[in-house]
């Protein structure tokens, strides 16, 4: 909870407190502080919703100051709906809180510009609009050595309220997002150092890539540019050129239409139950085969080959802000959800990929039938997975070539991998587990940064000694190296 707004219920707190005794004088000043109180979170912080109801209590505190000859039952009644507004609303603030990342550790600022790009190579087959072609918003984080004067409001202009819409929650419950302040500004001057490594980032299913800002911030401040993709029709909300572009609900629902959901289950039930492994390792193939995922994984596959190509025209571009700025032989991929398995199947074809990292994705897909040479790290939820259904380890254990990470982050849920976990502490409202969100932050930042240390930027000899593993009790890593065919736990 904010300090000021803090000070506000108190000081409304304290005012129908003293209505209960004689203290005239304690009476008036306990109102004319939490007026001020007021005033000053309205004109400093602004006000939200979840202080609704603490505004109401105030306007009742006020017609009590101000009327002494109210019938003592209806001063009664106002009172008590007055303290019970503000404790509620004191309620609904700590536990859906205004946000607060943690301040980047690394030399440098983060700028942001967006860019947009076409690909006239590719029909648009999620609208029906003739001759339209594929279209993206870019989002490119880089590090600048000026420091931020306006940072940047965290997913304003209605995309927090188009999230939880797509999540089927009302949407005033995230009008609240864009008072949370980043540690990015747009249109800073990038840095002057040269041949920056590049990160290109592919959200989740209708999310986009705002949503990982957490560990943005941290990646860019570290000497990385990143990239995030917004992927059309399957984020909640994009933009092109001004224009609003909300998903496809008929290519989400058409994702599960006629699934014969039966045979898919009795698969499942196989492949975690089978007596061995050649009749698991069958089942699990079959699932991934039978699954209408291969269109929408091959599109966001192909939206980040041409996303690469296009920023290898931009670092060739005199005018653009990115000439000369790209190490394009120093290109990693992170993604998470639908994004970690779209990075991980097109780091498998795509030769100028260096090392890929998979938050939580389940990859189906037609990675299966590939084989991937360049080293990955998986980082998966904390679940039961004697009883939880995923391709992944039949997937990688058979494609994965080169070096293997197969992380588990103890007391996390799906949408822990991004910045979900600070918007509120009912988890069941994020898919979020009771791991702390800073914690949760910091572990993942490191264990990227490690990664991409060891095989973007080439500083680390070995990935896995380089990460301190007595300070993360909550990890677990099982690592295959490429010249080795098992996994060895850490």
């Amino acid at each position: 909870m904010r300090t000021i707004e803090f000070l506000f219920l108190i000081s409304s707190a304290g005012f129908f407190i003293t209505l209960f005794t004689q203290h005239s004088k304690l009476k008036k000043w306990t109102f004319y502080f939490s007026v001020l109180f007021l005033i000053l979170h309205i004109c400093i912080e602004n006000s939200r919703w979840q202080m609704y109801l603490a505004y109401i209590s105030f306007v009742i505190g006020m017609l009590l100051f101000y009327q002494s000859t109210l019938k003592k039952w209806i001063k009664t009644v106002l009172v008590t709906f007055g303290i019970l507004a503000l404790v509620l609303s004191t309620v609904l603030g700590v536990i859906m809180p205004v946000m607060k990342f943690p301040e980047p550790t690394g030399p440098f600022s983060v700028g942001l510009q967006s860019v947009y790009i076409e690909d006239q190579t590719r029909q648009e087959v999620l609208t029906k609009e003739i001759g339209d072609y594929r279209k993206l918003k870019l989002h490119i984080w880089y590090p600048s050595d000026h420091k931020i004067t306006e940072p940047k409001r965290y997913m304003d202009q209605g995309y927090a309220e188009a999230f939880v819409k797509s999540k089927n929650m009302p949407s005033f419950i995230a009008t609240h997002f864009n008072l949370t302040k980043t540690h990015i500004q747009k249109l800073l001057p990038i840095t002057n150092n040269t041949q920056l490594p590049l990160i290109v980032l592919s959200h989740g299913l209708l999310w986009n890539s705002e949503m990982y800002t957490s560990i943005i911030e941290e990646v860019v401040s570290q000497g990385y540019i990143v990239v995030g993709i917004d992927h059309t029709y399957e984020s909640f909300l994009t933009e092109y050129q001004g224009k609003k572009i909300a998903w496809s609900q008929d290519n989400i629902d058409s994702m599960n239409k006629g699934l014969d959901f039966d045979y898919v289950n009795k698969k499942m039930e196989v492949a975690l139950n089978g007596k061995d492994s050649l009749l698991r390792n069958k089942a699990t193939y079959e699932i991934i085969q039978h699954l209408p995922y291969f269109k929408s994984l091959d599109r966001w596959s192909n939206d980040i080959s041409f996303v690469i190509d296009q920023l290898e025209i931009m670092n060739s571009d005199h005018n653009g802000f990115l000439f000369q700025k790209l190490d394009v032989d120093k290109i990693g991929l992170l993604g998470h959800s639908w994004g970690g398995a779209s990075v991980v199947q097109n780091a498998s074809v795509n030769k100028r990929i260096k090392g890929v990292i998979n938050m939580d994705g389940a990859q189906f897909g037609r990675l299966i039938d590939t084989r991937l040479d360049v080293p990955l790290m998986v980082m998966h939820a904390d679940r039961d997975y004697k009883s939880f259904f995923t391709p992944n380890f039949y997937v990688y254990e058979r494609v994965a070539k080169n070096d293997f990470f197969l992380v588990t982050i103890a007391t996390t849920g799906h949408a822990n991998f991004g910045d979900l976990s600070y918007w509120t502490k009912i988890h069941a409202l994020t898919e979020t587990g009771s791991i702390a969100p800073e914690r949760m932050t910091h572990i993942t930042n490191e264990l990227i940064l490690n990664f991409f240390d060891t095989y973007i930027k080439d500083e680390n000899n070995d990935m896995i000694h380089n990460f301190p593993a007595g300070d993360y009790p909550e990890v677990s890593i099982s690592h295959k190296n490429k010249s080795s065919k098992s996994l060895t736990k850490k």
